[in-house]
Order: C-alpha cells, then structure tokens, then sequence
C-alpha cells in the first residue's frame, strides 16, 4: 500500500546522523507547491543540526506554519480574520471590527474550539444576544464578524463549513417596527434655516444660535441639505474641490454653467491616530460630481473671501497652531444636539440631511433610479443597472430641483 503523502507545509520523521566530525539531520519536506523533496542542514553537535534544520522547515513552510485545525481556539481563526480586515478594509471598518470582537464576541466564544463552534453553539450566542437587549442591527454586525472568522476556519481545512450560514435571520423583536427614514419636510426646512440665519432677542436662544455660528452651522446645514453628503463626506470636503463658477453642460440648444462640488474623500476619527483624512469612499461609487444648487452656491460665495489656501477645510476648525483643520463629524453632531430644540427637531442628526436631499429629488421630481444613485453615492440600484448603464455623469437638473424646492 502507498504511503499516504505529507500535508503542505509538512516535513516527515527527522534522522540525525553522525558523520566525520559533524551531525546531519536529514527529513522529507512537503513544499506547498506540492513537491517533496528531502532537506538536510549540518551541525556542530546532533542538538544544533536538529535546531538548524527545524529553522529551515519553518522557513520554507512560512505563514502556513500558523494554521488553524479543528483543535485551534476561535480567537485564533479571529485574529487571522481582524488582520485580513486590516489590509483590506477601511481603518474605521477595522476599529469597528475590533471594537466588538475584543468587548463581545471573544469574551464569549474565544476559548471555545473550532470543533465547538457548530450551529447549536452559534445559535444559542445569538439568542443569548437577543435576551440581553442588543439591537437587531448590532446583532447583525456581531453575526457578520462571527461568519467571517469562521469561513477563516473553512479556509484553513478547519471546519468542513461555516456553521453561521445555517442560523436563522436576525428579525426585529415581534411588535417593533422598524423606524421608517424620515426627511424635513419643507415647514421644517423653512423653520430650521431661518432660526440659523436669524439673531433672536432672547439671551438663551441668541446663546445657542452663536453657538451653531461658531460650529458653521448657518452655512453647513444648507450645503449638507443641497447634496446630500454624509456627514464625513461634508467635514471632508476642500476649498478646492469646489467650481462655484460652474462647469459648461448642455443643456438643449445651449450651455450653462453648473457649479460642482467634487466628494474626493471622507474624514473620520480612528483610535490612537486621531481624526483622519481618506480619498477614498463608503461604496465605489462615493466619490462623485454634485451639482450646486443657488441657496448654497451663493451662501457659499459669501463665505468665501478668495484668499484662502485651496487645501483648506470648506468647513475648518481651528487647529492648534491657529492653522485650519478639518472639522470632527461627531463635533457637528454634539453642536446639533445643541441646537435642535430651539426649532423643534429634537429628532434630527446630521442623516436627516441626507435624507431629506433624497427625499426631495425622489418625491417632488422623481429622477431615475440610475440618477438618484449616482447623485447619493450608493453602489447599488439594481444587477441591471449595474452592470449595463454607464454611471456617473453630472446630473445637473438635480440643482434646479433643490432651488425649487427651497425657494419661498
């Protein structure tokens, strides 16, 4: 009967024999290419050829000496699994990722086996989620980190499959509804932008309303609403990466000029490297062309003196050599907090925004699904779409759309 061949990576029975004055441990070797080949290294004594011929077998084996078996620990396959995120995700995807491994999922599940890890295992965890009050959304975060960590065991020849493709979907608690996107409506809109432009005669509220001045509030808020910008998209945008004179579109039998706002990139905040700058975005399709429309362009232009270093912040904060810095986003959000009150929208946060943008081009002036993804930055309408319309284009009537909806 053949012998059975050795595993990649893996080196047979060391022989270590004397020959003249030196020691020579001889083995046979199984390079991951699937190629045997016997390895021998020499030494001085039987001890230093064996430890000199282990050095080389751990060499030529490489990363695969840290493979995982159904014996391995689920916080090992995790680690492999948080340093592919590292490479390939976004920090703040990774930090997340970290965040609720290190605080929930290890905590409970990393000392079990792989072996361990079946259905019934899982299946209990996420149940046992579910009783101690974490949110369906949180709940399916968790479970993705979880199934990502286990396909690393699938991988590694570990587990003959990923147990979390089994469990059950993650509902919402019978009896809740899930809470349906709510926009500003346009009494909203008016009521909000008026307070932020107005100066009351009351010291508390003429308090707050300094305080949305000093946070850029008056001149953000409006820019946030006319396109649609995530939060980290708006803090991220740069003096340059705006044309307030407008790029030429044809339009019929003529051409104007529409100006743009060019979404390069996002800020966010990352733990222990503070508030950072990336050009690249949420989805592939994040980084886009967004027409202007007048309330912000002229707001704009107000601001704007000419004398400013193009790579500044659009909305800067005040660095600590009294240089511009980009604004942190849940600084936005905590002047938000402030402020929301005095007009009655205790409810809003900076997404209402982005919202209400989509709500208006949706609603008052039903754009295609294709245009409506591209101005909003999402990856996905359809497969089809996809996959056979050309993406990105300006869409410049999108601005003339957001001025008629704000004109009075």
């Amino acid at each position: 009967m053949a012998r059975p061949p050795l595993g990649l990576g893996k080196h047979g029975s060391i022989r270590v024999t004397r020959e003249g004055q030196q020691w020579v441990a001889r083995c046979r070797f199984r390079q991951l290419n699937g190629q045997t080949v016997r390895v021998e290294r020499w030494g001085s004594s039987k001890t230093a050829a064996m430890n000199n011929l282990q050095d080389e077998l751990r060499n030529r084996a490489g990363e695969r000496t840290m493979m995982l078996s159904a014996g391995s620990r689920f916080a090992d396959a995790a680690e492999i699994y948080l340093a592919k995120i590292a490479e390939r995700r976004e920090n703040s995807t990774y930090d997340t990722y970290r965040h609720w491994m290190d605080t929930v999922v290890v905590p409970a599940l990393g000392e079990l086996r792989i072996h361990e890890c079946d259905v019934a295992q899982l299946d209990a965890y996420f149940t046992d989620l579910q009783r101690r009050g974490y949110a369906a959304n949180t709940r399916r975060t968790l479970r993705a980190i979880v199934a990502g960590t286990m396909q690393q065991a699938v991988l590694h020849r570990a587990a003959p499959s990923n147990p979390v493709r089994e469990l059950e979907r993650i509902e919402e608690p019978k009896g809740k509804r899930k809470a349906q996107p709510r926009g500003l409506t346009i009494e909203e809109r008016r009521r909000l932008l008026g307070w932020l432009d107005g100066t009351s005669d009351d010291p508390e509220v003429a308090r707050k309303q300094k305080i949305a001045r000093e946070a850029d509030l008056p001149e953000l808020i409006p820019f946030a609403l006319g396109t649609g910008l995530r939060i980290g998209e708006v803090c991220g945008v740069r003096i340059c990466d705006l044309d307030l004179d407008g790029v030429p579109v044809v339009s019929g039998d003529h051409i104007r000029l529409v100006p743009i706002v060019a979404v390069r990139g996002k800020v966010y905040g990352i733990k222990g490297k503070g508030l950072v700058r990336s050009d690249s975005g949420k989805t592939s399709s994040a980084l886009r062309i967004i027409p202007l429309p007048g309330f912000v362009t002229n707001r704009l232009r107000a601001r704007l003196t000419g004398e400013e270093d193009p790579m500044w912040p659009l909305f800067a904060a005040a660095g600590v050599d009294g240089r511009p810095t980009f604004r942190w986003p849940s600084n936005v959000r905590r002047s938000v907090r402030a402020v929301r009150m005095e007009v009655g929208l205790g409810w809003m946060t900076p997404h209402t925004w982005r919202r209400t943008y989509a709500t208006i081009l949706h609603d008052e002036y039903g754009l295609t699904d294709r245009q409506k993804a591209d101005l909003m930055g999402h990856s996905k309408i359809s497969m089809m779409k996809d996959a056979y319309v050309h993406r990105g284009e300006l869409h410049a009537d999108a601005a003339v759309y957001l001025d008629a909806a704000y004109a009075d």
